[in-house]
């Protein structure tokens, strides 16, 4: 999401004549676009302030922004007397003013909790080629107690369905292969996500769709059968658990129970059986116990999940886990469960990749391996890696056939045949 926001924001500033540049040393502006989700995006904030201080650039124009914004004051600037402007993901387009007009410990944060944004049009100069991705949808009505998404984005709001559509097929004219749909809920789209999926899909056939994340109570039956339907919708979707455990689940406010997650997730196994079913764990949420852990532990090795997103739970101010709970799980024990969840999805991984030694496997050219560029590499329709080699110097974009020889637990690995 904050890709998409980075996108939109560089479309603005453009329009008023300026200029994205590659050396932050030979900008007059230098923009700081932050998440608030986890912790390490803080840190990545304040690391990057010290690095302008050290590199001696306090004299340019500073701004922050991102959803981290919104919980920024004019503190701020007691600590860092060189940053200029806090302005917050909703009030994007005061920002071109802001700068001409030299604004110096400005904060614009709280004016507008809706906006979409949906007659820009993004540059797309950090994305990729191969995936553009939309927001369709902000904020969250959820209120996990751990989540600070809600409070810096504000309560679910969706975008128009036809400038979707619109900027969907402007997507596909640009040469674009994939298209992926961001909202916090997606599932929420307030205009009817299957109804987008299924409108998207007839629109731009050449387009794989993907989209996240999904809730296991919101993830239809009618998103699944459009799903069915047409071939270009990727067999992927993102659907957090979060924990094994129904004691934790409820302290977090999750909404359902493991039971039903279970459910859920057989539903939508049977319905596509080569989905692939991506989720989120987080270890040492406040007072989780090691039966509970284990209850986590022994759910990940069940389900089996094609993969997961591994997270150590830190406290964020302002939630409602800040609240009502305390941080009591210590560090160590977190670090230790991670591992332990890394272990057991790894395992998971490599023995579900082993399966497909030997098959052939479409997949879209994205460049070459950055950790060792003799080998290509590119996603198949359920989002897994892989990576190969080819006496053709194929393209980017390009469609490959790729044999599969061998496996790790990240990736799959061959050659074009």
């Amino acid at each position: 999401m904050n890709i998409c926001d980075s996108e939109i924001l560089l479309s603005i500033l453009a329009a008023k004549g300026f200029n994205q540049i590659d050396r932050m040393e030979d900008a007059d502006v230098i923009i700081l676009n932050c998440c608030s989700v986890r912790e390490i995006g803080h840190e990545r904030t304040f690391s990057r302030l010290e690095q302008i201080a050290e590199k001696g650039l306090q004299s340019r124009t500073i701004v922050i922004c991102g959803c981290f914004a919104t919980q920024l004051d004019k503190t701020l600037f007691d600590r860092y007397p060189f940053v200029d402007i806090i302005i917050g993901p909703d009030q994007y387009r005061s920002l071109p003013d802001l700068i001409s007009d030299k604004k110096s410990h400005f904060v614009l944060n709280r004016d507008c909790l809706d906006e979409m944004y949906a007659d820009i049009s993004p540059l797309r100069t950090i994305e990729d080629k191969t995936t553009a991705a939309i927001t369709i949808m902000k904020g969250c009505n959820q209120y996990c107690s751990y989540c600070i998404e809600p409070y810096t984005r504000g309560k679910e709001h969706s975008r128009d369905m036809k400038s979707i559509l619109h900027e969907c097929r402007n997507i596909a004219d640009q040469g674009y292969r994939e298209l992926t749909f961001v909202g916090h809920i997606i599932d929420r789209y307030a205009y009817g996500f299957a109804d987008l999926l299924e409108r998207t899909s007839v629109l731009c056939p050449e387009l794989r769709i993907k989209f996240l994340s999904s809730h296991p109570v919101t993830f239809s039956d009618d998103i699944l059968h459009v799903m069915k339907r047409h071939d270009n919708i990727m067999h992927v979707v993102h659907l957090p658990v979060q924990s094994g455990s129904n004691s934790v689940l409820r302290r977090m406010h999750r909404g359902y129970t493991v039971e039903q997650y279970r459910e859920r997730y057989k539903i939508v196994k049977h319905e596509i059986p080569d989905i692939s079913i991506v989720t989120d764990i987080m270890v040492g949420f406040c007072n989780e116990t090691e039966e509970d852990f284990q209850q986590t532990l022994s759910l990940i090795r069940e389900l089996r999940f094609d993969d997961i997103n591994i997270f150590r739970f830190s406290m964020r101010n302002g939630t409602a886990a800040s609240r009502q709970f305390r941080d009591d799980v210590p560090e160590s024990v977190k670090d230790e469960r991670y591992k332990a969840i890394i272990e057991a999805r790894d395992a998971i991984k490599e023995a579900a990749y082993k399966a497909d030694i030997g098959r052939t496997i479409p997949v879209i050219v994205e460049g070459r391996w950055p950790a060792d560029r003799s080998f290509l590499f590119g996603r198949d329709h359920r989002l897994r890696t892989i990576l190969f080699k080819s006496e053709d110097n194929l393209p980017i974009n390009a469609d490959a056939q790729v044999l599969i020889n061998e496996v790790t637990p990240s990736v799959l690995i061959g050659s074009v045949v």
